[in-house]
């Protein structure tokens, strides 16, 4: 189910609006700022977290298209992220052990052996008391 189609109470609403406009003051007034060294501040985080502030304090129904829109934004954020960190993870972690495993040994043993009559492995017989309490 998306997360845009759940219905959201008034009190969700309002903190949904009152930290979505703290946030636009962190990141957009004082941290990216700071950051890159501007001379001047922009204007306009605080005019959007002053909006969305009285908007969530005075009518927190109104709220409701932005938090859908805000949501369905996320929600394609989140699944292009999870495909970029699996992708990077993938190649940068388990092609290389894998590579190393098959330069150093070959743990599914595939070799071509013309000595051996079989390639069956025999398993070991299991102890009727490791049944007894198995967890």
């Amino acid at each position: 189910m998306s997360t845009a189609n759940v219905e959201m109470s008034t009190k969700d609403l309002r903190k949904f609006g009152l930290i979505t406009g703290a946030m636009l003051i962190l990141f957009f007034y004082l941290l990216i700022p700071w950051i890159w060294s501007f001379e001047k501040r922009p204007d306009w985080p605080l005019v959007a977290a002053g909006v969305l502030a009285s908007m969530s304090v005075v009518f927190p129904a109104s709220l409701r298209p932005v938090y859908k829109v805000w949501m369905r934004f996320a929600e394609a954020l989140g699944w292009l992220n999870t495909r970029i960190i699996l992708s990077v993870i993938f190649y940068l972690m388990f092609v290389p052990v894998g590579f190393v495993m098959r330069l150093f040994n070959d743990p599914m043993r595939r070799k071509f052996d013309t000595n051996a009559d079989s390639y069956r492995v025999p398993s070991n017989a299991v102890k009727h008391e490791n049944m007894e309490r198995p967890f």
